[in-house]
């Protein structure tokens, strides 16, 4: 009877042993599960306006982004603006007052993982100088990242750069520095919703209290694309 018992628990073990197995995989977060999420993501950013400021003062226009950038990303929704400033009231350097913005979002943060300013600028010739955390109200919302400083490039009209940088991490919210990013691509739970990167580039040389006006007005004409990037989508099977 007891040989009898034994013969049959063994399947009966790891037939025990297979459900568990199929219930946790029922419950893995897969890539379908979160295209809602980033369809809704794409089209937040690819909104996000040209015209900025109270007056209209700001107004963008599309630059091309290298195409090794783009192969390097594999992004799901990616702009690259230059804005020109035309208040009268700015401080003006040299041809007057001018920013870029990239906001790039990848479906998989493992791709965003090895994609950013320390790492970026210095490959393309540009060293990096300098590194300033920054704590700004961005449209009434608090924005934490890094400001980091490059020499920049020849023939460019400036002499250093500045590049205001930060990540937005699905259902962690703004994160400073890669390190969030590199969290969540380690997590095979979460991979999949992907992170958003914003960069806004300028000149150095502009006073400090000038270069963190010109990011709070760029980021603060949609900080409601900001909470979109954060959502995890209804959708979502909870972990």
């Amino acid at each position: 009877m007891n040989s009898k018992t034994s013969i049959l628990a063994a399947p009966a073990l790891c037939l025990g042993v297979l459900a568990v197995i199929a219930m946790d995989n029922a419950r893995h977060v897969k890539p379908k599960d979160a295209a809602p999420y980033h369809e809704q993501a794409r089209k937040a950013i690819m909104a996000f306006p040209y015209v900025i400021g109270p007056h209209s003062e700001w107004t963008g226009s599309d630059e091309t982004v290298p195409a090794a950038a783009v192969q390097l990303l594999r992004p799901n929704a990616l702009i690259n603006r230059h804005y020109t400033d035309h208040a009268a009231d700015w401080p003006r350097n040299g041809n007057g007052l001018w920013a870029d913005l990239l906001i790039s979002q990848c479906a998989d943060s493992r791709d965003m993982a090895g994609h950013y300013p320390p790492i970026c600028y210095p490959s393309s010739g540009e060293p990096q100088v300098g590194r300033r955390p920054f704590h700004i109200n961005a449209g009434g919302m608090w924005i934490n990242g890094i400001e980091y400083t490059f020499t920049a490039v020849p023939g460019h009209g400036i002499d250093r750069k500045s590049v205001y940088n930060f990540f937005v991490v699905p259902g962690r919210g703004i994160v400073p520095d890669i390190s969030g990013v590199r969290a969540a691509a380690s997590d095979y739970q979460r991979r999949c919703f992907g992170a958003a990167q914003f960069q806004v580039v300028m000149d150095a040389g502009l006073r400090p209290e000038v270069r963190d006006e010109v990011f709070a007005t760029l980021i603060g004409a949609d900080t409601n694309v900001i909470n979109i990037l954060n959502e995890d989508h209804p959708d979502r099977k909870k972990i």
